[in-house]
């Protein structure tokens, strides 16, 4: 275990701290105590920006994931859970640059033959070459989930393939709501470590 002065300390981050180091170490107990314990700070900070139950849910797994894998980067100079929030912002701040990129622009406010105003917009469908170049990258990220192990990538395909929510996953695998979100947090980290040095993330 990584020997550093936390005695600045409150009681609650220490005991955080020794987790990290845990989860550093491989112990996946570590990782299912801080996720089940952040789970829900992580979600509503995520929440009150996205404003979207489903789109946050899913940007709350991948912002723990970022910060599981980025642990080694973590001094404990504050609390994890001030760190864990800086790491939650920025990444929702990543997507929402990223999603307003993706929209349809207005181009420009033109007059027509009637001398009313009308809006071109330019088009957000994608071309044949971004097809084809999206069905490149899904065809990437199924080769990395098949060397899952079945019950990490089985959690992939519901979720992503087969758009199943949290809930109809743990219906369906008949196992607790908490070990869904905390198994998949872990599959997502598995591949985003294969899929290193690749610009395909998830």
């Amino acid at each position: 275990m990584e020997k550093k002065d936390v005695k600045h300390l409150n009681t609650k981050a220490r005991a955080d701290w020794e987790l990290i180091q845990k989860a550093k170490d491989g112990d996946e107990m570590a990782y299912d105590q801080l996720m089940s314990k952040y789970y829900h700070h992580v979600y509503m900070e995520v929440l009150s920006r996205v404003k979207r139950d489903e789109v946050a849910r899913d940007l709350a797994i991948e912002a723990l994931t970022k910060a599981f894998t980025q642990l080694h980067t973590y001094e404990p100079r504050f609390a994890f859970s001030t760190w864990l929030k800086r790491v939650t912002v920025n990444h929702t701040i990543d997507y929402l640059r990223k999603k307003q990129l993706n929209t349809t622009s207005i181009d420009e406010v033109i007059k027509n033959e009637d001398g009313e105003m009308s809006i071109q917009i330019e088009s957000s469908a994608l071309t044949p070459q971004q097809q084809f170049e999206k069905s490149q990258r899904i065809d990437i990220v199924r080769n990395y989930v098949s060397k899952l192990k079945d019950a990490y990538r089985s959690l992939i395909e519901l979720r992503y393939f087969n758009e199943l929510s949290y809930e109809e996953i743990a219906q369906q695998l008949g196992i607790p709501l908490g070990t869904v979100k905390a198994r998949l947090h872990r599959a997502k980290g598995m591949l985003n470590q294969m899929m290193v040095g690749s610009r395909h993330t998830i």
